[in-house]
């Protein structure tokens, strides 16, 4: 009797037509997703330093329409329960696919994080060393210490530098 009752509610076929619409433009939205985050796992994966501008910029985009299709979802939740279980069906095995996709994404994240980390470590690891080695005193064959200017410089006959 529950069920005549929610069939009620529903007004025609046009009605089913708009939810399952919805639907595939949800999935539509996440097979995209999924593609992008595809691509961007392909750039971290080659270890180089690269530009995720474009890619993130698309991201957000189609993460702020598949958020608005779930508020959508829940403030209507007995409406969309009148689409067929192929379109639910099929909307879940994308949010699966997703889901796993976003967690492979974020380890790819995290791996190109700390390469970079690692990167920045050495750069200014080399610089401190460099410095280090600059700042040293040099000596020379006889055991004295060495200076590009072993006495003041004059530019001019009574100014030292």
């Amino acid at each position: 009797m529950h069920d005549e009752l929610n069939t009620k509610m529903v007004h025609s076929e046009r009605d089913i037509e708009r939810i399952e619409s919805a639907i595939d433009e949800a999935i539509t939205v996440a097979d995209e997703l999924i593609r992008i985050a595809g691509e961007e796992n392909q750039r971290l994966e080659s270890g180089r330093p690269t530009s995720l501008d474009d890619l993130l910029v698309r991201k957000h985009k189609l993460a702020g329409e598949f958020d608005a299709f779930f508020k959508r979802f829940k403030a209507e939740r007995e409406v969309f329960l009148y689409a067929s279980d192929e379109k639910f069906n099929s909307l879940q095995d994308r949010i699966q696919i997703l889901a796993q996709s976003f967690m492979e994404n974020a380890n790819q994240l995290n791996r190109a994080m700390s390469a970079n980390e690692r990167r920045i470590s050495a750069i200014m690891r080399a610089i401190r060393d460099n410095q280090d080695a600059s700042a040293l005193p040099s000596y020379g064959a006889a055991g004295q210490s060495a200076s590009s200017t072993p006495h003041a410089a004059s530019l001019k006959g009574g100014r030292k530098v």
